[in-house]
């Protein structure tokens, strides 16, 4: 009972902590003007990614549905296929290591987190989301010197 109590409560901090209210998913931008994609946060804290591929946008889109439907695997491995032919998209990376969070795959997600990291930039609505990820993982493993430093980055990017 305690351990699903810890459960809920890891699944729940994730999902109120990570700042994707609403989970806005990938859209297309407009065929008439292509532009690099491009990624920012919204006013309700959700972040839009919009992209020229309409492939990756339908990998997103059917990960999503697979998510909400609570097939994680599913998810993963659209989101891993998605990641085939966008390598360098870091809300992938950030979503799939969301995923593994939720399942109890603590390294795993702060790993791919940390290389969402790579591809981030200087976006601080994904660096904030993915510090949050990689100190919820850090808790999960029991490395208290790792949670304080990956708390100090949370609060750093936490009202860029």
């Amino acid at each position: 009972m305690i351990s699903r109590s810890i459960k809920y409560c890891s699944r729940l901090l994730v999902v109120c902590s990570v700042a994707l209210a609403g989970c806005q998913s990938l859209q297309p931008a407009s065929t008439e003007t292509p532009q690099p994609a491009q990624l920012r946060a919204q006013l309700d804290g959700s972040i839009r990614y919009d992209t020229n591929d309409q492939q990756v946008a339908e990998l997103w889109s059917a990960a999503e549905d697979a998510r909400r439907n609570d097939n994680d695997d599913e998810a993963l491995n659209l989101l891993y296929r998605a990641l085939d032919i966008s390598p360098e998209n870091s809300l992938l990376w950030s979503r799939a290591a969301e995923l593994q969070l939720d399942n109890d795959q603590a390294l795993m997600a702060e790993n791919l987190a940390l290389k969402s990291n790579a591809f981030a930039g200087d976006n601080p609505a994904i660096l904030h989301r993915n510090w949050l990820i990689i100190e919820h993982a850090r808790s999960l493993r029991g490395d208290l010197l790792g949670v304080r430093s990956a708390r100090k980055r949370v609060q750093q990017f936490q009202y860029q």
